[in-house]
């Protein structure tokens, strides 16, 4: 019963990021479509998820390696070089958006080094069920050298930092929200950090998603409405 709820679940937190990339995204300028496209990842991630559930409860080896392995694809890199791209497209400050690129480079490099290994190398990520969650358990080049601790407070600055950055006040709330997310999640949920983090990033940038297309709707009608980027 366990793994029916949790299957269904995540398989739930899919469709519901992907339907609201069914939103109208027409009016949307295009250096917001990677901002506009973050549900429809987000959706897939937890797709991936989903199977992972499947496969568990169907004792299908292969489909747990393959789907943990495209889950942990959005965690541990895509995340970390795809948030900074989004804020760099839409910003129009010089300045900071030398610094967003640099951030951007960074996770690319810090993405590829904490994701590849897993990838590669088989006994370097296992699946386990911690408190009715999915823990992603994975050997780092980086164990011995360096905490995950401070490996989390590094990927959370990458990501966090880009969005604090933008000049748009909505990005930096929801830089705020995400935040506060990983605290509450690592303070409450630190035996699944991973999954439940990224549950409550989807439903953050889903949220942000709706914002987004709403105020865009709203400046097509009424011609003196703010534009989305603002300096």
């Amino acid at each position: 019963m366990l793994f029916r709820h949790c299957q269904f679940y995540a398989f739930w937190r899919a469709r519901a990021c992907g339907n609201l990339c069914d939103c109208e995204v027409a009016p949307l300028e295009r250096a917001w479509l990677p901002f506009a496209a973050v549900p429809l990842a987000f959706g897939i991630q937890q797709g991936f998820e989903g199977f992972v559930w499947l496969g568990i409860q169907g004792g299908n080896e292969a489909m747990v390696s393959i789907a943990s392995r495209g889950f942990l694809f959005f965690s541990h890199f895509f995340w970390l070089a795809w948030v900074p791209l989004s804020v760099w497209m839409i910003e129009t400050n010089f300045v900071r958006k030398r610094v967003v690129a640099t951030l951007a480079a960074i996770g690319f490099v810090y993405g590829l080094s904490i994701f590849l290994p897993s990838f590669l190398i088989g006994d370097w990520l296992a699946i386990e069920l911690v408190n009715q969650s999915l823990e992603y358990r994975t050997t780092l080049i980086y164990d011995g050298f360096v905490s995950r601790t401070a490996l989390r407070l590094f990927y959370a600055a990458i990501v966090v930092s880009a969005l604090l950055l933008s000049t748009d006040r909505r990005i930096q709330v929801f830089g705020v929200l995400v935040a506060a997310s990983m605290v509450v999640t690592y303070g409450f949920f630190a035996y699944a950090f991973i999954s439940i983090w990224c549950f409550f990033a989807a439903i953050l940038s889903a949220c942000l998603a709706a914002i987004i297309v709403r105020d865009s709707r709203q400046s097509q009608r009424a011609p003196g409405w703010v534009k989305l980027v603002e300096a």
